[in-house]
């Protein structure tokens, strides 16, 4: 069974390589090559090329903090700014944050709370009915 590992080429693109067609990692400043017989690779090290390795798979960056898998976020709170991967959220649900600039991407999940609002008409203090 061959494995594939998601790298970056030489120009920024993502690709899958197979583990089995790998014959050396050099360890560089900038982060591990891999080389093959037809190529070199390189693992993403910053948030900007993981998002370019992972878009594709619903990776979406919503803060300079990081990059969040959108397949997996439930729910989102507008006045704290924070995703939540289950619903309902309780204090030990993990969560990422939002920028104010990335809202647009997650404004759609905000949940309405559960409360009723049905408005039940008041006696009327002075009038007989």
């Amino acid at each position: 069974m061959s494995q594939y590992i998601r790298l970056l080429d030489r120009e920024g693109n993502p690709v899958e390589v197979n583990v089995e067609d790998l014959i050396t990692i050099k360890p560089t400043a900038d982060g591990p090559e891999f080389y093959t017989k037809d190529g070199m690779y390189f693992y993403p090290t910053t948030l900007d090329e993981l998002l370019i390795l992972f878009k594709d798979l619903g990776f979406e960056r919503l803060d300079r903090t990081n990059v969040v898998n959108m397949n997996h976020v439930k729910s989102f709170d507008p006045k704290a700014r924070k995703v939540y991967f289950e619903h309902p959220v309780t204090k030990d649900s993990k969560f990422a944050t939002v920028s104010e600039a990335n809202v647009s991407k997650v404004e759609h999940l905000a949940k309405e709370s559960m409360a009723s609002y049905k408005a039940v008409p008041k006696k009327a203090l002075f009038w007989k009915s």
